[in-house]
C-alpha cells in the first residue's frame, strides 16, 4: 500500500529536516562573520574636528550625522550578529522537533498496529 497523496514519506521529512538543520548552520556562520564587521565598526570614530574645514562652519552638524549613522550601522550589525544567531538556533530546533515528532509519530503507530 503506497502513501496517500500529498503526504509526505519518513525519507522525505528525513531529507528535509536535515535541509533546515544546515540552513541552521548557515545562520550561526553568517553571525560569526558579522562579529568582526561590528566590532570593527564600533571602533570606528572620528571627532568633531575630522570634518572642520576652513571657511565651513557646519562642521559639526557633519560630525552629528556621522555619529548618528555610525550609531545606526553599529546596532544594525549588532542585531545582525544576535539575530542571526538566533534565527541559525531556531532552524536547528525545528529540525531537531520534526525529527522526534516523527519518531514519536512513528511508535504510536507501532502500538496501533500491535493492538489489532
Amino acid at each position: 500500500m503506497g502513501q496517500p497523496a500529498g503526504q509526505p514519506s519518513a525519507q522525505e521529512v528525513t531529507v528535509i529536516t536535515s535541509a533546515v538543520a544546515d540552513e541552521g548552520k548557515k545562520w550561526h556562520e553568517l553571525s560569526d562573520q558579522v562579529e568582526p564587521i561590528k566590532q570593527a565598526a564600533n571602533e570606528l570614530t572620528l571627532g568633531v574636528e575630522a570634518f572642520f574645514v576652513i571657511g565651513d562652519v557646519s562642521f559639526g552638524f557633519h560630525s552629528i550625522a556621522y555619529n548618528d549613522f555610525h550609531t545606526f550601522m553599529v546596532t544594525a550589525l549588532t542585531g545582525a550578529v544576535t539575530e542571526f544567531d538566533q534565527l541559525g538556533g531556531a532552524l536547528e530546533k525545528m529540525a531537531k522537533t520534526y525529527d522526534e515528532t516523527d519518531t514519536i509519530a512513528s511508535l504510536n503507530l507501532d502500538e496501533i498496529y500491535k493492538a489489532s
